[in-house]
């Protein structure tokens, strides 16, 4: 997932493709560019051109948002296992190797943070999002967004209708609703190589509250 990421985006895609050749001779890689107004689309379609069996491109004619980046990828995605990066590099591929051997029967693996050193402001917006989540849906509000899991998943569980980065909390909830057999693993964060973090804006903060308060309702409907 790629917003104004040129300068970070050849440098995730490098490390993105030097696991996936590792672990896979089957693999796939998306770029979901977001309305970039830099030359992240470019960047991509770069990389497309350089492997065009293994990299596909998702080009949004403007920014819609973590949400519809992630379920734009998704939809995209044609391989058993499906997993994101951000393209800002603070998760490192490597990290997915602490997922793979709790994979053969499990239907997602979920991740939490040991730590992020991302200032107290993050810290205590972090801490408010987590209340939140677990008294208003009753699920820990902790998961990442780098996860793993079943492309089967897609189809049976209720589709994701956040458009913020609540998207990666909301899948899982759902997920787990569903009776998907699941594991969390621990990663670490890098510290992000260039740009700002798109979280810390007050508009977007205030369209997570709602949304929360919509899954909440939406929850609620379907257990009346």
């Amino acid at each position: 997932m790629a917003f104004n990421e040129e300068l970070n985006l050849p440098v995730a895609a490098a490390q993105a493709i030097a696991f996936l050749e590792e672990v896979s001779i089957d693999w796939q890689l998306i770029i979901v560019n977001d309305g970039s107004s830099d030359k992240t689309g470019d960047v991509a379609d770069a990389l497309r051109n350089a492997h065009p069996a293994h990299i596909d491109v998702v080009h949004h004619p403007k920014n819609l948002g973590m949400g519809a980046a992630i379920r734009h990828g998704y939809q995209a995605a044609r391989c058993e296992w499906i997993t994101q990066l951000p393209a800002d590099c603070q998760v490192h591929p490597d990290m997915l190797r602490r997922f793979i051997p709790k994979l053969e029967d499990k239907d997602i693996v979920l991740s939490v943070y040991a730590e992020r050193d991302d200032g107290l402001t993050r810290k205590l917006l972090s801490a408010g999002f987590q209340t939140t989540v677990r008294l208003l849906l009753g699920h820990r509000g902790d998961f990442t967004g780098t996860m793993v899991f079943r492309r089967t998943l897609l189809s049976q569980v209720p589709p994701i209708e956040s458009d913020t980065f609540f998207a990666n909390m909301e899948f899982p909830i759902l997920a787990l609703r569903s009776g998907a057999r699941s594991e969390i693993v621990t990663i670490e964060a890098q510290p992000r190589r260039s740009g700002e973090s798109k979280v810390k804006n007050m508009r977007r903060i205030s369209r997570v509250v709602r949304e929360v308060l919509k899954m909440r309702v939406r929850l609620w409907r379907e257990t009346s």
